[in-house]
């Protein structure tokens, strides 16, 4: 008579092996998915940039600190946009997050995003009434209303605005 049957070591490992197959393409898809993402971002991002320096009205300024850190803007009054940059500044001590401000006589500043690195952040809605951009550094997910003086402001009357 015959003993037990040695139990194939095949269909184990096979298993296994398709099993571990699905799990790195579903990695692969879902790491495929944010990439596509990314490069959706970054690509709408430098459509927006362009649209505003193409502006026939485009035009640019930049302001500084007193240790030469700056702010540089070039903004289009008629498209009621602008695109900012900061240089020299590094990033935001601890949890600390830098906030763009529109300024505008009469009114309370407004909001115009967060600075995310060195990226250039876009403002829009813009209006002719606005006299100045500053950054603050404001807590981690930024702040409704400063609450601190501003690190840098941009007068924009160079640039259309305020006028």
């Amino acid at each position: 008579s015959r003993g037990p049957r040695p139990r194939s070591l095949l269909v184990p490992f096979a298993t296994a092996t398709a099993a571990a197959a699905l799990v790195v393409a579903s990695l692969f898809a879902v790491q495929a998915g944010r990439t596509r993402d990314e490069l959706d971002t970054a690509r709408d991002r430098a459509r927006e940039i362009a649209h505003v320096l193409s502006a026939p009205d485009a035009r640019a300024a930049r302001g500084a600190d007193e240790r030469g850190r700056g702010v540089a803007v070039v903004a289009s009054a008629s498209e009621g946009r602008a695109v900012v940059t900061l240089s020299g500044y590094g990033e935001p001590p601890g949890d600390r997050v830098r906030q763009l401000w529109l300024m505008r006589p009469g009114a309370a500043p407004r909001s115009l995003g967060l600075f995310d690195g060195d990226t250039p952040l876009i403002a829009s809605g813009l209006n002719r009434a606005a006299t100045s951009l500053a950054v603050t550094v404001e807590p981690a997910g930024g702040s409704a209303l400063p609450t601190t003086g501003p690190v840098v402001q941009l007068a924009l009357e160079s640039v259309g605005f305020g006028e």
